[in-house]
């Protein structure tokens, strides 16, 4: 399923797409700088946000980046603790757990 995050922050965005198994934020958006120190299990965002590979010094994501969660992939993104499945959406607006629940 394929979601969007975008933050009130508009420079700050990524499509993703989910599967049950694994969340890929997809190459092209655009990640915020700051990363909060208070973020629980952040360990694999700040991993893939460090890693030049992944993330340019302008805070571009260059290369797809695959988490275990939708949170972990939205903590990727907005460098906050955030519920991923709130804050992804679909094209409808839908957030993921509404869509996960319909289906």
């Amino acid at each position: 399923m394929r979601v969007r995050l975008k933050t009130r922050n508009s420079n700050v965005w990524a499509e993703g797409v989910y599967s049950k198994d694994k969340f890929i934020v997809k190459a092209g958006g655009k990640i915020r700088k700051d990363f909060s120190q208070h973020v629980r299990g952040g360990k694999a965002a700040l991993s893939y946000r460090k890693n030049k590979e992944y993330v340019d010094g302008d805070g571009n994501i260059i290369k797809d980046c695959e988490f275990k969660s939708p949170s972990t992939a939205a903590q990727f993104v907005t460098g906050t603790s955030i519920n991923g499945m709130l804050a992804w959406k679909t094209k409808d607006g839908k957030s993921l757990k509404a869509s996960v629940a319909e289906e």
